[in-house]
C-alpha cells in the first residue's frame, strides 16, 4: 500500500523533524513520567510562597503527590503527599499555614520536618509493636537557587547546579538581587500534551501569532534580533540580549514601564530561559512569569502560572505591574489566550495521525526563531527515554 503524503519522512537531517507521536502515544506518555519527570530536578514554587513557618505548598511531580513546606527551623522541604498508614492524602489544600499534618481518614499526625507524631487509637498496635518512629513522610530532595525551589525524586541524580549549568546567570541578578514576591498565581487545565506548551514557550517563530507581539517587539518580523539563543546543558535554553531593550511599549499603544525595573535590567528589557523539561522563566522589565507543566493525560496539561515582581515597592508601582502582566500574560491577557487556542488545536489536529511529522528545520544563526534550542531540547528527550524523537518506535 502506499505510504500517504502525510506519513513520507521529511527529506531532512533526522534532528530537524519529529514524529509526532510522541505528543499523544500513550505507552511514551507513562515512560516520561518515570524516565524523564522521575530523574530531574523540577521547579515547584517560589520561596517567598514559603515565608513563614508552616507555609505549604501542594502538586504534583512526575503524576505524585507532593507538599512543600517551611519547617519551624526554617528550612524548606519536600514530602509525598501520601499517609503511611493506609497511603491517603495527608494535606487537600493548594497552599495555607499548618502548625502539623492530620490524615484525613485516619488522623494519623506528621510534624513539620515530616515526622510521624501521633497514631490514633496506639494500644491496637502494641501486639505488632508498631514504631511510629519509622513512619515519617517520605522526603524528597529539595534545593533553592535564587528563590526558586525545585526538588529531585532521583535520589542518583546530580546536584541542582550541576544539573541547570549556566542557564541561570542572566537570572540571578533579577531573581535574587532583592526580595521578590508572587503577586499572581492561577492554573489550569489545558487540552493539549505537555511538551507542545513547552515547545510554544520556547521557539520565537509563532511570537507573529501575538498581536501586541508584532506591534511591540519590532524584531519578530524582523530578519535580525538584538535578542539571541542560547544553548545550555541538559536540554535547557534561552534567549537574550546584552542589554539591549526589546520591548517597545509605545509602539503598541501602551504605557511604558518606568518603575519597579528588576535588578540587573534596563527598562523594557527582555529575558526568557526555558529549562528543560517543564518550565519557562520570562522577565520583562519590571514582572517574572513563570510556567510549570504538570502532565495529566498525553492530552491533557495542567499549567501553573506565576507573576513576581519586587516586594518592597509602592502600591502605585504594584497597580503598573499589574497591569503590564495582565496585559501580556495574566488569565484574560490576549498572549496567554491566545497561545493556549493555537496548542489546543494544534494537539486535536496532531492527534488525528494524518501529518505524522513535525519540522525543527529553521536554521538563522541563533536569531530567537531559529530552531536550534527545540533541536537540543529533544535531544536530550531522546537521551533520557532511549527514543529517537524523528522515530521513536524504532530499536534504539
Amino acid at each position: 500500500m502506499a505510504v500517504s503524503a502525510g506519513s513520507e519522512i521529511p527529506d531532512l537531517p533526522e534532528t530537524h523533524y519529529l514524529d509526532n507521536r510522541i505528543y499523544f502515544d500513550q505507552e511514551i506518555y507513562s515512560q516520561e513520567q518515570s524516565d524523564v519527570f522521575a530523574k530531574v530536578w523540577l521547579f515547584v514554587c517560589h520561596e517567598s510562597e514559603l515565608a513563614q513557618p508552616g507555609d505549604f505548598r501542594t502538586t504534583l511531580a512526575a503524576g505524585k503527590p507532593v507538599v512543600i513546606v517551611r519547617g519551624q527551623d526554617d528550612v524548606i522541604r519536600t514530602f509525598y503527599n501520601i499517609c503511611r498508614h493506609r497511603a491517603s492524602p495527608v494535606v487537600r489544600s493548594d497552599a495555607g499555614n499548618a502548625t502539623e499534618f492530620q490524615c484525613f481518614y485516619h488522623l494519623w499526625t506528621y510534624g513539620l520536618d515530616g515526622a510521624c507524631t501521633g497514631i490514633t487509637k496506639p494500644a491496637g498496635y502494641k501486639a505488632v509493636n508498631l514504631d511510629r518512629s519509622k513512619l515519617g513522610l517520605i522526603p524528597i530532595r529539595t534545593e533553592t537557587i535564587a528563590g526558586l525551589v525545585f526538588i529531585c525524586l532521583n535520589e542518583d541524580a546530580p546536584d541542582l547546579k550541576t544539573f541547570l549549568g549556566d542557564i541561570m546567570d542572566p537570572l540571578m541578578d533579577p531573581l535574587g538581587g532583592e526580595p521578590l514576591d508572587v503577586f499572581h498565581f492561577h492554573k489550569a487545565d489545558i487540552a493539549t500534551n505537555w511538551k507542545l506548551w513547552q515547545d510554544n514557550n520556547s521557539e520565537r517563530y509563532h511570537s507573529m501569532l501575538h498581536v501586541i507581539n508584532r506591534k511591540t517587539q519590532p524584531w519578530v518580523k524582523g530578519k535580525t534580533s538584538p535578542m539571541k539563543l542560547r544553548l545550555g546543558e541538559n536540554g535547557h535554553s534561552g534567549y537574550w540580549s546584552d542589554g539591549v531593550a526589546e520591548v517597545d511599549y509605545a509602539a503598541g499603544g501602551y504605557a511604558g514601564v518606568s518603575s519597579g525595573i528588576l535588578p540587573g535590567l534596563r527598562e523594557n528589557e527582555m529575558r526568557v530561559i526555558n529549562l528543560f523539561p517543564d518550565t519557562m522563566v520570562n522577565i520583562r522589565s519590571n514582572v517574572i512569569r513563570i510556567d510549570r507543566m504538570v502532565p495529566i493525560s498525553p492530552g491533557c496539561t495542567r499549567i501553573e502560572w506565576w507573576g513576581l515582581g519586587l516586594r518592597d515597592v509602592s502600591e502605585e508601582v504594584r497597580s503598573e505591574r499589574l497591569r503590564h502582566h495582565n496585559m501580556f500574560w495574566g488569565p484574560a491577557g490576549r498572549n496567554l489566550g491566545e497561545d493556549i487556542i493555537a496548542v489546543e488545536e494544534q494537539w486535536a489536529a496532531m492527534s488525528a495521525d494524518v501529518v505524522r511529522y513535525s519540522i525543527l528545520a529553521r536554521e538563522e544563526e541563533l536569531n530567537p526563531t531559529d530552531d536550534a534550542n527545540l533541536r537540543a531540547y529533544y535531544q536530550e528527550w531522546g537521551r533520557l527515554t532511549g527514543r529517537a524523537p524523528n522515530a521513536p518506535f524504532d530499536a534504539v
